[in-house]
Formats: C-alpha cells, sequence, structure tokens
C-alpha cells in the first residue's frame, strides 16, 4: 500500500486491549481495517466518475459483568477514548452469552493478496469499460448503459485478549456492466459482473459483452407458456438466493429460537440423495474466503448438506453459549462460502432435456412472503421459456410459485459445469408452478 499502518497501528491495539481488562472487561476485540480503492464508473454510457477513495476505521467490542459494549472510530489517536466508551456502554448493553474468548489456533493459510492487481491500471480499467459500453451501443444504440470497475488493497487486524493478533493484506478488483431497455411501460435489466482477488481468467471483459448480449437477443422474442406446473432450470448466480432458505435454515440462532424449518431435521434428509452443499472457506484469492472467524475460532471445511442429509448447525461464540452448543466458526451462524458441488450431466444436457419449461435469470419479490418456511411467489423479470431444449423467447407477465424444500425433495437435476466465479452449478427443478397474469 502507499501508505500502511499496521505498525502504526498495532502497539495501540495492544494497548487498547490491555485498557480494556484493566477496566473490568472479561472479553475485549479489536478489528482495524484499512482500504484504499482506485476505479470509474460509466453512467447512461458516459464516463461519470474517476476518483478514489481511502478508508480507516477500528471497531472495539468489550464484555463487562455479562453485557457487551459496542464503540467505533476513525481517529487512531482516539483509540483510549472508544475503549472507554465501549466499557460506558457495556453497562447498558445488551447479553452477552459467553465471557471470553477462547485461545487462539492454528489457522490454514489463505491468500488474498496478489501484485497482478496493483499492476492493474486505471486508464485500463476505463479502457475496458469505453469497450464494454461501446459494443453494448452497437448491440442496441437506444439501451441506458453502465459500467464499472475497480481495484482495492486493503489491511487488516484482528486481536483480542485471549492473544489472538492477526494481520492480513488483501487485494480486490471488480469489472461489470448493466443495461436497461425501455420500451413503453415494460423494461428489461441485464447485466453482467466478475470480481476477484487476483488478475486471471476471471478479468474477461467478453463474458460481460457476451452475456448480456446474450440477454438481450433470447429477450427480442417473446413467448408465452399455458399455466401449469413445468420443470425450471436456474443459473449458478440465482443459486445462493435460491437456497437462501436452507441456509437460514441452518443458521444456529434461528434453531435456537425455534424458527428454523429445519430444527428437528438434524441427521435427516431435507433435499435429493444428489444434492450435496459443502462450506469451503479456504479457495486462494475468493473474497468469501478466510481462515478464522471474528471470535478467531478457525473456519473449516465441511459438508453443510450431504447426498441431501443435514450434517450440522452453524454457531458463532455468543450463538454457541446461548444454546449450549460448540462453535463452529461461523460469523452471524453463516457459512462462508457454501457451494453445491457438481453432478454428472451437463447444463447443455439439462437444456436439452427440457420438453417445455422455464428458465429463470431474475425473479421480483423472491425474498417476499414466507421464504424462511421455503414459500415463493414471485414474478419473472428475466426469463426465457425453452421449448424441445431451445430457448424460444422471453416469458413476460409471469409468476412463479412454489416450496423451496418441497422442490429439492424432488427429481432435481445438477449441472457438472460450474461457474468460474462463483463454483456454482445450474440446476433442473422439476413441476414449479407458473401462472400467467390475466388481461
Amino acid at each position: 500500500m502507499r501508505t500502511s499502518y499496521i505498525d502504526k497501528m498495532s502497539p495501540r491495539i495492544k494497548a487498547g486491549l490491555e485498557l480494556a481488562e484493566k477496566l473490568g472487561a472479561s472479553a475485549a476485540r479489536i478489528s482495524f481495517s484499512h482500504e484504499e480503492h482506485r476505479g470509474c464508473s460509466f453512467e447512461s454510457g458516459r464516463l461519470k466518475n474517476t476518483e478514489g477513495e481511502e478508508t480507516l476505521g477500528y471497531h472495539v467490542m468489550v464484555i463487562v459483568d455479562g453485557h457487551r459494549g459496542n464503540a467505533s472510530g476513525n481517529v487512531p489517536d482516539a483509540m483510549d477514548d472508544m475503549v472507554r466508551r465501549a466499557i460506558e456502554l457495556a453497562r447498558v448493553g445488551a447479553n452477552a452469552h459467553y465471557e471470553k474468548f477462547p485461545k487462539p489456533a492454528e489457522y490454514v493459510a489463505v491468500k488474498h493478496h496478489s501484485d497482478s492487481v496493483l499492476k492493474l491500471t486505471r486508464d485500463k480499467m476505463i479502457a475496458d469499460c469505453q469497450e464494454i459500453v461501446d459494443y453494448l451501443k452497437g448491440v442496441d444504440d437506444t439501451l441506458d448503459i453502465s459500467a464499472s470497475g475497480w481495484k482495492s488493497e486493503g489491511e487488516s487486524i484482528l486481536a483480542n485478549n485471549a492473544g489472538m493478533f492477526e494481520t492480513d493484506c488483501y487485494t480486490h478488483w471488480s469489472l461489470g456492466g448493466s443495461v436497461q431497455k425501455t420500451v413503453g411501460t415494460d423494461m428489461l435489466f441485464s447485466h453482467a459482473y466478475r470480481g476477484w482477488q487476483e488478475i486471471n481468467g476471471l478479468y474477461d471483459k467478453e463474458y460481460v459483452k457476451r452475456t448480456i448480449e446474450t440477454d438481450l437477443r433470447r429477450a427480442s422474442r417473446q413467448a408465452q407458456i399455458p399455466d401449469g406446473s413445468y420443470p425450471l432450470i436456474i443459473p449458478p448466480q440465482f443459486m445462493g438466493g435460491f437456497l437462501s432458505p436452507v441456509i437460514g435454515g441452518m443458521n444456529g440462532r434461528n434453531v435456537y429460537k425455534g424458527t428454523s424449518p429445519l430444527k428437528d431435521k438434524l441427521g435427516k434428509q431435507i433435499a435429493a440423495a444428489n444434492f450435496t452443499l459443502e462450506d469451503n472457506p479456504f479457495v486462494d484469492y475468493c473474497p468469501q474466503s478466510d481462515s478464522y472467524d471474528g471470535a478467531g475460532i478457525p473456519a473449516v471445511r465441511r459438508y453443510l448438506v450431504k447426498d441431501g442429509v443435514l450434517q450440522l448447525f452453524l454457531y458463532d461464540l455468543d450463538t454457541a453459549g446461548m444454546a449450549g452448543a460448540e462453535p463452529t466458526g461461523n460469523d452471524n451462524c453463516s457459512p462462508h462460502a457454501a457451494r453445491v458441488l457438481p453432478g454428472t450431466e451437463t447444463s447443455e444436457e439439462l437444456f436439452k432435456s427440457v420438453k417445455r419449461g422455464l428458465y429463470i435469470k431474475q425473479l421480483l419479490g423472491f425474498g417476499q412472503g414466507n421464504l424462511a418456511n421455503g414459500d415463493f411467489s414471485a414474478n419473472v423479470a428475466l426469463g426465457y421459456v425453452i421449448e424441445n431444449g431451445e430457448i424460444v423467447g422471453r416469458l413476460k407477465n409471469a409468476m412463479v410459485a412454489g416450496n423451496i424444500f418441497d422442490l429439492l425433495m424432488g427429481d432435481i437435476r445438477i449441472s457438472s459445469d460450474l461457474d468460474a466465479q462463483l463454483g456454482q452449478p445450474y440446476m433442473l427443478i422439476p413441476n414449479v408452478s407458473v401462472v400467467s397474469a390475466k388481461g
């Protein structure tokens, strides 16, 4: 980095932890981050912003007499004042369900920093975004086009009074584009994005151009489908959203509160036997990877669902104390990077097998309703009709509905090919209800 604060902040953080203990904290944690951000953005087809940004901040958390206090700041010299503020706030703070942090452990090393990102120039990002914009204008000059590219370099410290003191340096880049096409009251949106922590084959402006152009070409034709139940193919980009009720059901806090639909399903079948969900926090240069959680508990690569059987619930340190369970090293009781393991058929074979069905890329209102229990009813924002294995046109003014837990127990099929960045496959789900708007 142009200016590193690690050497300056390290003694301040250690002194802050000592002060917290002196003032009566049984547990104290201080986290620090500093980031430099450079990039560009295009709006309505024109260069809008090329400014950079630098951020610095730290957060203090203490536990005093079983209560939690928090304070944040961005002035290094005010560290001690923030510690005292956190101590004061703990007197009226929420209950904490642990008294001390565990001793630090051995952590798996994961790569987060690459010099290749530092070599990415702003001029190249501007030129690549301009190329994306110009290409999409050539496809359709009525489009409202946006594009952006940026890179960042950061450093962080996570320390607590149990002896943990971990520093990290990381890089990140992003490149993407989006379009809006408006015809009367109809609006079509499409976007494509890539981002990683090193420059590799994922940095691909051709992918951005090709993905959006394909959406526009497919949407140029309209198609209809009678109301009924049909097979539905979802892409890797929608897999995380589709599985959100499953992830939420594994959340140990929801289990403890009794609101998880999976609370009585541990060790039982919750999906088809060909469905396996893995949490892998150790993929080098993946932004979601990590070696430990915020309490210093080691991250673990593990199956969440194996052959359709639920393997465990996820607990952070506080929730584990509340529930009388063992912490699993997962902040907010959520996986680091949950991915569905591949199947045996290619995505092309999945499409070819559909006599009549849908391919859904975007839904409106998917997170509304009773999604926690798996129920959904959402409008199709961007979806296509499949006839005899081919996409024949865009489906408009339609709604899909079902229960995700019921659908996963059906005859689902999973592709063998994975998205290069997300590591997720395509999934074919039978018997999803489709209803078109009338009138």
